[in-house]
């Protein structure tokens, strides 16, 4: 039973993404599963939604739904929520302000700012968290490297240098892979790859990830997700 309202939660949310991306006419490029991002921001005056569904070993599975928008010139502005299919309603808010620094070309570099809370009655769960994305390209724009370099700060935790490092090479016109790595606190680092296969061609594409902390194979997931891009 449990399992059977999963499925259908997770086919819900699936489908209405799909559908509130089909009404936008501009989508940037989006990647719902890494955590790495880059340098580029979406289309002025318009919006882009991401989805992706999340299952880390001896864990519950997660969702999470991301909206931004370009108001302001240069200036990217989105909301995502994220929260656990079984024990609902104990979900994570973030907000985000991303400005462009320099226009992507053969580089580019970006800088944001986001603040998070975990529980809205508890202020110390509030955290901020200040990011540099830097990207090159190569190969006629077949490969992407991104990095990333930030700082977090949390009431309850000791406060964190955080980094990221991705490559994104195309294989095809319809597939392309990513690796990252990256950390998220104190411990080793976690290292995912992720396949990007689309769909409708520039138009609507599948993604699924596999991943795992460095210094152990008790801590897994597996996730995937869709990203629109007319």
């Amino acid at each position: 039973m449990w399992l059977h309202a999963s499925i259908l939660k997770l086919y819900s949310i699936q489908c209405f993404c799909i559908w509130i991306c089909m009404l936008l006419s501009q989508y940037a490029k989006a990647d719902p599963l890494l955590n790495t991002d880059d340098a580029d921001i979406v289309s002025a005056k318009h919006c882009q939604l991401e989805s992706a569904v999340n299952r880390p070993s001896g864990s519950q599975a997660s969702y999470q739904l991301n909206t931004a928008c370009q108001f302001i010139e240069g200036v990217e502005s989105s909301i995502s929520y994220t929260d656990q299919f079984v024990d609902a309603g104990k979900g994570q808010w973030s907000a985000q302000v991303k400005g462009v620094i320099q226009p992507m070309s053969q580089w580019g570099m970006a800088a944001s700012l986001q603040i998070s809370q975990q529980n809205e009655k508890d202020k110390e769960s509030i955290q901020w968290f200040l990011n540099i994305p830097f990207s090159l390209v190569y190969l006629n724009n077949s490969l992407h490297i991104d990095s990333n370099i930030g700082y977090q700060y949390s009431p309850r935790n000791l406060n964190l240098l955080r980094w990221s490092l991705a490559s994104n090479l195309a294989l095809t016109p319809k597939t392309s892979v990513s690796v990252e790595t990256y950390n998220q606190d104190q411990h080793a680092p976690l290292l995912q790859s992720a396949i990007h296969y689309s769909i409708l061609p520039n138009i609507l594409t599948f993604e699924a990830s596999i991943g795992q902390r460095l210094n152990t194979f008790r801590e897994r997931w597996f996730g995937f997700g869709l990203s629109f891009t007319p």
